[in-house]
C-alpha cells in the first residue's frame, strides 16, 4: 500500500517546490518592477497622483502574476518531463514485450510505481526469455531422443532377420542352435517393444535395484558376444570385474550394447579381433571396448550418434565416456558408479 502513494507524493513535491519557486519570483518581481515604477513616477513629478500609482500598481502585480504564473507551468512541466520521459522508456519496453523483443531491458530508476512497473516488464520479458530456452531445449531432446531410439531399434530389428533367416534353414541346424536362436530372437522382440513403449511414455525410465549387478551384465555381454561371433573373434575379459550392486534400467544397459555392436558390424574389420575388458575398481565400473576399423569412423555421422546415445545414457547414472578413433584402431570406455 505504502508504494502505491509513492508516485502521488512524488508530484505533490514537485507542485510544491514548483509553487514555492514561483511565489519567490513573484514577490522578487513584484517588488522590483514597483520599485521602478515608483522611481519612474517620482522622476515625472506624478508621485502625488495616487490614481496613477494605484493603477500602475495593479498592471505591476498583473505582469508579475502572469510571468510567475508561466514560470510555474515551464518548471512544473519541466521536472514532470522526466517522469513523462520514463513512462515512455516503461512503454517502449510493454511494446517490445509484445512484439517479443526479449532483449530490451528497461532501466530501473527511482523507487515509485513507475518502477516497479520497469522490474515487472524486466522479470516478465525475462521469464519469457527462459521459457522460450526451455521450450527450445526440451525440443532438441526430444527429437534428440527420438533420433537415438529410431537409431537403436535398427539394431535388434537386423538381429532379428538376421535370426530368421538362420532359422529358415532348420535343417542345417541343431536343436539346441534352434532353442538359442529362438530366445534370442524373443529377447530382441521384446528389446522392441520396450522401446517402442519408452518412445510413447515419453522416455519414462525405469531403474530397478540389482543385488547381483555381475550377473546381470554377464546375460547382456553374453547376447552381445553371441551376436558378434558370427563375424568376429570376440575376447572377453572378466579378470578384474568383481561383483558389485546398483540400480539399472535393462533397457538402457541393452541399448548400450546395442550402439557398440552397432559401431563394430559397420565399421570395424571383417573377421578381426573384437576387445572388450570388464572391471570393478574405486567404485566404479569400467568397460573398455576396443577394435580394428576399416572405415574412418570419425567422418560418418551415424557414428557420432550411437557414441552420444551412450554418452546420454551413461550421464544419467553420473558416469562419463570416453573414446578415441584413430586411423587404425577404435577404442571406447565407459565409466558407471557402482555398489562394491
Amino acid at each position: 500500500m505504502l508504494t502505491k502513494k509513492k508516485l502521488s507524493k512524488e508530484i505533490l513535491v514537485l507542485l510544491a517546490v514548483s509553487v514555492v519557486i514561483s511565489v519567490f519570483l513573484f514577490a522578487f518581481l513584484n517588488n522590483t518592477a514597483y520599485s521602478v515604477a515608483y522611481r519612474y513616477l517620482e522622476h515625472i513629478g506624478k508621485l502625488g497622483n495616487e490614481y496613477m500609482v494605484h493603477v500602475l500598481g495593479i498592471w505591476v502585480q498583473g505582469i508579475c502574476l502572469l510571468a510567475s504564473a508561466v514560470f510555474f507551468v515551464t518548471v512544473f512541466l519541466f521536472l514532470m518531463g522526466q517522469k513523462l520521459v520514463y513512462l515512455q522508456e516503461i512503454i517502449s519496453g510493454i511494446e517490445a514485450l509484445q512484439t517479443h523483443r526479449m532483449d530490451h531491458k528497461i532501466p530501473v530508476e527511482g523507487d515509485n510505481e513507475f518502477t516497479e512497473l520497469a522490474r515487472s516488464i524486466n522479470f516478465l520479458s525475462q521469464t519469457e526469455q527462459e521459457l522460450i530456452r526451455k521450450e527450445a531445449a526440451l525440443t532438441a531432446e526430444r527429437e534428440q531422443f527420438i533420433r537415438s531410439i529410431a537409431h537403436d531399434i535398427r539394431t535388434p530389428l537386423t538381429s532379428v532377420l538376421s535370426y530368421a533367416e538362420l532359422l529358415s534353414s532348420r535343417e542345417s541346424r541343431t536343436e539346441e542352435e534352434v532353442n538359442a536362436f529362438l530366445g534370442l530372437t524373443i529377447r530382441k522382440g521384446e528389446q522392441m517393444k520396450e522401446l517402442m513403449e519408452q518412445l510413447l511414455q515419453n522416455n519414462v525410465r525405469h531403474a530397478e535395484y540389482f543385488e547381483d549387478g555381475q550377473l546381470l551384465l554377464q546375460q547382456v555381454v553374453d547376447d552381445w558376444e553371441s551376436v558378434l561371433s558370427e563375424n568376429f573373434t570376440v575376447e572377453i575379459d572378466w579378470s578384474d570385474c568383481s561383483g558389485f550392486s546398483g540400480y539399472f534400467d535393462i533397457q538402457e544397459v541393452f541399448r548400450v550394447f546395442d550402439n557398440l555392436l552397432s559401431n563394430i558390424k559397420k565399421y570395424a574389420a571383417p573377421q578381426s579381433q573384437v576387445l572388450l575388458r570388464l572391471s570393478v575398481k574405486d567404485g566404479y565400473l569400467t568397460m573398455e571396448q576396443s577394435n580394428t576399423i576399416e572405415h574412418d569412423c570419425r567422418a560418418v555421422e551415424s557414428h557420432q550418434l550411437g557414441l552420444e546415445t551412450i554418452r546420454h545414457i551413461v550421464s544419467q547414472y553420473g558416469g562419463a565416456v570416453q573414446w578415441q578413433c584413430g586411423e587404425e584402431q577404435f577404442k571406447i570406455t565407459i565409466q558407471i558408479p557402482v555398489n562394491i
